[in-house]
C-alpha cells in the first residue's frame, strides 16, 4: 500500500458551545500538542453553532466560542506555525463552518496566517484509502438535502431546526443531544429539570414542532431543488479534489438516504403526532362515554393505535443512527473501494472490520476521551486520552 503522507489523528463531536465543560477544550488543545507532525482531522461538530437561535448568526457565535477557549487557539496556532496541517469537516451542528464567512472568523480569529496549512473540506476527505467523514448525511433527521450544498437557515433538517428554535431560543441545553426522546419521557424529564416552567416550554415545543411540520415538505422543495442544483454544480470538482471518479461520487450520493425534512409525512411521525394526537382522542372519547356509550369504540381504537404504535417501535430514533452509519460505511467501502471509513456522529465507538467510529470526545468512555489514529500504511485504530 502507499504510504500516507503524514499519520492522522482523528476527533469527532467535541461540542464546544457556551456552557460546554472548559475541560474538553483543554484536553483537545493537549492531543493537539501531543501529535505534533501529523495531520488533525476534526470530523465535525466540532462547535455547537446550531445554539445560535438564527443560521446568520454562526460567524458571531463562532468568536464567542473561540474566546472561552483560548488554550484551543493557542495549540492550533503552533501545530500549523510548524507546518502541520489541520483538516475540519463540518457536521451537522456546525455547518456553518463549510461557509466563508464563517470559515474567514476561524482563521481571522486564531490569526493564522494566508497560507497556514488549516483547511475546512467538504462532506468527506480521503487519505490513501482511508476515508474519513462525519456521517450525518446517512442519518436522515440530521442530512443536508445535498452532501455538497451548504444549507441556509430555511432547509436546516429536523434535528438542528430544532435544536435552533426550541432549544437555543428557551435555554434547554439539557435536550441538545436528546435525539432519541419518547414524548412521556421528554415530559417527564421537562417538570423534573424545569417545574414550573415546563408547561411554557412544552407549548414552545409543540410550537416549533407545528411550524416545522407545515415548513417541510412541499413548502422545502423550490429551496430544496436550488440546493441540489448548487451541490451537484460542485460534484466535478470535489471528486477531482478527494481523487475519486465523478461517476463513484454520483453513485455516493445517490445512495443517501433522504432526509427527514422533506416529506412532512415523515416530520409528522418522526415528531410523534401520531401518538400525541391518538392520546388526545383517547382522553376526549373516554370521558365522554357515560354521556356516549359509543365513545367508547373510539376509545377502543385511539388506544389499540398507541398500543401498537409503541409495541413496534417505542423510540423512532434509538439505534438507527448507528445501524445507518454502518451501512453508510458498507456503501462508502463498495462504491469507492475504501479499505477503512472512519465516521463520528452517532456519540458510540465502533472498531469493526473496514469501519471505525470515533465516538464523542466531549463524552468520554470509561477509559477516556476517543479518537483515531491512522498510521503511514493508513491501519486505523480507535484510542482513549486518558484522565479524561
Amino acid at each position: 500500500m502507499p504510504r500516507l503522507e503524514r499519520p492522522l489523528v482523528i476527533v469527532s463531536d467535541t461540542h464546544l458551545g457556551p456552557e460546554s465543560p472548559a475541560r474538553i477544550a483543554q484536553d483537545l488543545s493537549t492531543l493537539i500538542a501531543d501529535n505534533a507532525g501529523a495531520e488533525i482531522v476534526l470530523s465535525g461538530d466540532l462547535f455547537d453553532l446550531s445554539l445560535a437561535t438564527r443560521h446568520e448568526q454562526s460567524a458571531e457565535f463562532l468568536v464567542a466560542l473561540l474566546d472561552r477557549a483560548p488554550e484551543l487557539g493557542a495549540a492550533i496556532h503552533r501545530h500549523v506555525a510548524a507546518g502541520a496541517p489541520i483538516t475540519l469537516l463540518p457536521g451537522n451542528h456546525d455547518a456553518a463552518l463549510g461557509e466563508r464567512p464563517v470559515a474567514d472568523v476561524f482563521r481571522d480569529r486564531l490569526g493564522l496566517a494566508e497560507d497556514a496549512p488549516v483547511r475546512v473540506a467538504p462532506w468527506f476527505v480521503r487519505r490513501g484509502d482511508v476515508h474519513v467523514e462525519h456521517g450525518h448525511v446517512y442519518d436522515p433527521d440530521n442530512a443536508p438535502v445535498h452532501p455538497l450544498a451548504a444549507w441556509c437557515g430555511r432547509t436546516e433538517p429536523l434535528g438542528i431546526a430544532l435544536t435552533r428554535r426550541f432549544v437555543a431560543a428557551t435555554g434547554a441545553s439539557d435536550f441538545a443531544h436528546a435525539q432519541n426522546a419518547t414524548p412521556v419521557s421528554s415530559l417527564a424529564r421537562a417538570f423534573r429539570l424545569y417545574g414550573v416552567r415546563a408547561p411554557g416550554m412544552i407549548g414552545r415545543y409543540f410550537k416549533t414542532a407545528i411550524e416545522l411540520c407545515a415548513e417541510s415538505g412541499a413548502a422545502l422543495a423550490p429551496h430544496a431543488e436550488h440546493e441540489r442544483r448548487l451541490g451537484d454544480g460542485r460534484l466535478f470538482a470535489f471528486a477531482g479534489d478527494v481523487g475519486i471518479a465523478p461517476g463513484d461520487v454520483a453513485a455516493l450520493i445517490g445512495r443517501v438516504p433522504r432526509p427527514t425534512h422533506l416529506r412532512s409525512q415523515d416530520v409528522f411521525f418522526r415528531l410523534y403526532f401520531d401518538r400525541v394526537l391518538a392520546t388526545l382522542l383517547f382522553v376526549a372519547s373516554a370521558s365522554a362515554i357515560p354521556r356516549r356509550p359509543t365513545a367508547s369504540l373510539l376509545a377502543l381504537a385511539s388506544f389499540a393505535y398507541l398500543a401498537g404504535s409503541t409495541l413496534r417501535r417505542k423510540d423512532r430514533y434509538g439505534n438507527l443512527p448507528r445501524l445507518r452509519l454502518a451501512d453508510g460505511a458498507a456503501r462508502i467501502r463498495e462504491l469507492t473501494a475504501a479499505r477503512t471509513v472512519v465516521l463520528g456522529h452517532t456519540h458510540h465507538s465502533v472498531v469493526e472490520d473496514g469501519y471505525l467510529n470515533t465516538g464523542s470526545f466531549a463524552f468520554p468512555r470509561k477509559e477516556g476521551r476517543p479518537y483515531a489514529t491512522v498510521d503511514e500504511h493508513g491501519l486505523a485504530e480507535l484510542r482513549s486520552q486518558n484522565g479524561a
